[in-house]
């Protein structure tokens, strides 16, 4: 690969067994060679394109392990576990270089999933007999699709908590070619291609019934629009984006007897968004958080650090520290999640990419301390803690604190912590290390293979 992601051409990835409406499950490999005119020449193979865009999503790099994980890893809720994996202790340390391997993939990774939601929003139209129905529901999803991503790889690689930052990410709009070399956007025009696209994809979905957490509908568009409106600091559409999930109906929040069943039921009510995995398909949660009941430390990647398991055991009441592992003697002083304790055999954790305890928190964050602390109690009484009392949170900076601390109990190993300290400027005071840490570098293979049309990020 001449340069490692703006050069990527029409490719449609491995199609692993994902189960979509109206598609078969698929077990083929279509070549970076395939002409769109092959691709695209009737709705089937059109559908088999779009299960092919969705398993790209489930890449190990991706959503199938790594991406998630890394923002875990990257904070004070993780260590690097393994073998003394250099790439993955650097991760661990919060001193990611530039030609760290796994950086690498995940950029990878993900512009890959955005040169196949490319080759889909290109082609869609010319798909022959294709009806307008079927035409406004794929192109709605692969819109969806390239906005998550293209916002995935501004929280790793921009500077996605300052709008004024010309340090944004390569925005890819277009099937791309082997000497195409596409710059760095800045931060505000990031934003903006994202949010563009989930709005295209609202009106395109409209009026879509269907909440299948497996497959984008007009409730994950607004969730992704709360998420990013919240990053944006755009707190008005937050509040509003969340709301409109909160009271569609589809979705209902665990109580403080059921929660963990989140983690153990395929497409519970909780999930807005969510990658399922099975035994033919498996994930990588297992392998690299779990492995086994009686494994080693050196067996898991990624171990629940000591911090978090004192954060959480010095919480009254709340019932998510008996999802960590603390009585293992293999992880001590440490512990580890069970979030994806699956069977062995089985290795079918699913990807919690968005759920609706993450909307009730946007609108807790969004709204206040005053308007938002319902939404924060709803949250921790579900949990098993008593609601917070006004008194409790005096002042914006008081309330601020128990929202941080309500994600990190909530969100722990779901691919949140990383990212919420940097959008919210904890990275220094929290992990100790330069603000410029905010964000992961840019692969200097990217830098290298575009003679440095592309930037690197300060401090790298």
């Amino acid at each position: 690969m001449k340069k490692i992601v703006l050069t990527i051409g029409f490719a449609i990835a491995a199609i692993i067994s994902l189960s979509l409406p109206g598609c078969t499950k698929l077990n083929q490999v279509s070549p970076t060679s395939v002409l769109a005119s092959q691709m695209f020449q009737d709705t089937t193979s059109l559908q088999e394109a779009l299960t092919g865009l969705y398993s790209t999503l489930e890449s190990e790099n991706y959503y199938g392990g790594f991406y998630p994980m890394f923002a875990d890893l990257n904070s004070d809720n993780g260590i690097a576990g393994g073998y003394n994996n250099t790439s993955l202790n650097e991760f661990g340390y919060y001193s990611v270089t530039t030609s760290n391997e796994y950086l690498q993939n995940m950029y990878i990774a993900i512009y890959y999933s955005i040169a196949n939601a490319n080759a889909i929003i290109t082609n869609v139209g010319s798909v022959p007999h294709i009806t307008p129905q079927l035409l406004k529901s794929v192109k709605g999803q692969a819109l969806a699709i390239r906005a998550l991503a293209h916002f995935d790889l501004l929280r790793a690689f921009g500077y996605h908590w300052d709008t004024t930052s010309p340090y944004g990410i390569p925005v890819v709009l277009t099937v791309q070619t082997a000497e195409d070399v596409v710059p760095r956007n800045t931060v505000a025009a990031t934003y903006a291609a994202i949010l563009a696209d989930l709005n295209t994809a609202a009106t395109l979905l409209a009026g879509e019934t269907s909440r299948d957490a497996n497959y984008i509908n007009p409730a994950i568009v607004n969730a992704l629009l709360a998420r990013v409106c919240l990053y944006e600091k755009d707190y008005t559409d937050a509040a509003k984006y969340a709301t409109l999930v909160i009271n569609d109906g589809a979705f209902a929040l665990a109580d403080k007897n059921s929660f963990p069943s989140i983690y153990t039921t395929k497409l519970g009510k909780e999930s807005i968004l969510e990658l399922p995995f099975n035994q033919q398909n498996p994930s990588f949660y297992n392998a690299l958080t779990y492995a086994r009941p009686e494994a080693a430390s050196t067996e898991v990647l990624f171990i629940a650090s000591q911090n978090l398991k004192e954060f959480l055991a010095g919480r009254n009441n709340d019932l998510r520290i008996n999802l960590l592992d603390t009585a293992s003697v293999n992880f001590q002083p440490n512990a580890r999640t069970l979030k994806y304790a699956s069977d062995i055999t089985l290795k079918d954790n699913s990807a919690y990419v968005i759920r609706i305890a993450e909307m009730y928190m946007i609108r807790a964050e969004a709204l206040g301390r005053t308007a938002g602390l319902a939404d924060l109690n709803m949250i921790r009484t579900n949990r098993g803690m008593v609601p917070l009392q006004p008194s409790d949170v005096p002042d914006d900076a008081t309330y601020a604190q128990a929202v941080s601390d309500e994600d990190r109990s909530e969100f722990n190993f779901e691919g949140h912590r990383y990212f919420d300290l940097a959008r919210t400027g904890q990275v220094n005071s929290v992990l100790g290390v330069p603000a410029t840490n905010s964000c992961y570098p840019i692969p200097q293979h990217e830098i290298d293979a575009t003679h440095g049309v592309v930037v690197q990020n300060p401090g790298y």
